[in-house]
């Protein structure tokens, strides 16, 4: 076996069932980390950063003292000036600049990785570009089996379903609907809660003046036990006003959207997402969308049905769009 790269001794290590002192896959970050440790040619750093930030200290400040070493220096100095040549920082890959659509939002279904951009070359200088599931060619196949898609073909499915179903006025309308019933539904049960507790409040008060007559009238003196009874009868009514307090502040006046609104916002979206440049389109995905899972014969497109809303009002009003998450919505492109 020749020499090989970080990303190769990942993939060897996994491969065969090595793990993490914590018992956890390797990365490249951590064979990086064990590659560039100077503890195991004898020197042994310490005071490096700060505890609280993280910062990197100035070198003056480092504590180096000298520990046994297992692995000669001219080797290790070897492994740092390849490191360094092969390093992003001086030698860039291809594309690092280029805004890529999808980045941060596509994950891979089996291991919940990131999608990463991948590029290659043909013999007749065509440069092509997918996305690949960033767990499998950063540590092997036996972290996860990984899957492949071309980058052109994964940004032009997942574009044109959200211009030709999300955004269509009566789709937008069906799930703020779904989005209203629910709330509705929410409502009706509150108000039932706030009868009960209501209720409870009231009862507490009653019992609470029935007493407060017998002893005004003579009827009865006010021992101890009557007075655990007050207490607890006061206790009651505290929790039961505390309880509906609580219950009318969660209510929520209903949100009414009207369909012009709706269709503005549907029209704007598409026209966005057709013209926009990437990073433009980009910022909308990541405003909506939550996540982009591919899977072998699907894409399934999370959000949120409560963001969608807020985005409509956001639109109609002219208004920063929010980010509070509630309901789900799911989308599924098939046929990939």
């Amino acid at each position: 076996m020749g020499a090989l790269g970080v990303k190769e001794i990942v993939k060897w290590l996994n491969a065969r069932g090595y793990r993490t002192r914590r018992g956890k896959t390797f990365g490249v970050g951590t064979v990086h980390k064990i590659l560039t440790n100077t503890v195991y040619v004898g020197r042994w750093r310490f005071n490096q950063a700060s505890s609280k930030t993280r910062t990197r200290k100035a070198a003056d400040e480092v504590v180096e003292i000298p520990a046994p070493a297992i692995i000669d220096t001219q080797v290790f100095e070897q492994v740092q000036r390849q490191l360094h040549a092969r390093s992003p920082k001086v030698q860039g890959p291809r594309l690092t600049t280029s805004p890529v659509l999808l980045t941060g939002l596509a994950v891979c279904a089996t291991c919940r990785g990131g999608m990463m951009l991948r590029t290659g070359t043909s013999k007749t200088g065509h440069v092509y570009r997918y996305y690949t599931c960033a767990s499998s060619r950063t540590k092997g196949n036996t972290v996860c089996k990984g899957r492949s898609l071309p980058m052109q073909k994964l940004d032009s499915l997942v574009t044109e379903h959200l211009m030709e179903r999300l955004f269509r006025p009566e789709r937008v309308a069906t799930i703020l609907a779904s989005l209203s019933s629910r709330r509705v539904e929410k409502a009706a049960a509150l108000n039932s809660r706030l009868m009960s507790l209501q209720r409870e409040m009231t009862d507490a008060d009653d019992k609470l003046k029935r007493l407060y007559q017998l002893v005004e009238d003579g009827l009865t003196d006010l021992d101890e036990v009557l007075k655990d009874r007050l207490n607890t009868l006061k206790a009651e009514r505290q929790k039961a006003k505390a309880a509906l307090d609580r219950a009318r502040e969660s209510s929520a006046p209903d949100i009414k959207i009207d369909l012009a609104a709706i269709e503005r916002f549907g029209r704007t979206m598409r026209e966005n997402f057709s013209t926009g440049s990437v990073p433009f389109r980009k910022a909308y995905l990541r405003s909506l969308i939550d996540v982009i899972e591919i899977d072998d014969h699907q894409i399934r497109i999370r959000g949120s049905k409560s963001v969608l809303e807020k985005a409509v009002i956001a639109s109609h009003n002219s208004e920063q769009r929010g980010s509070q998450m509630s309901t789900r919505w799911r989308a599924i492109i098939s046929g990939t």
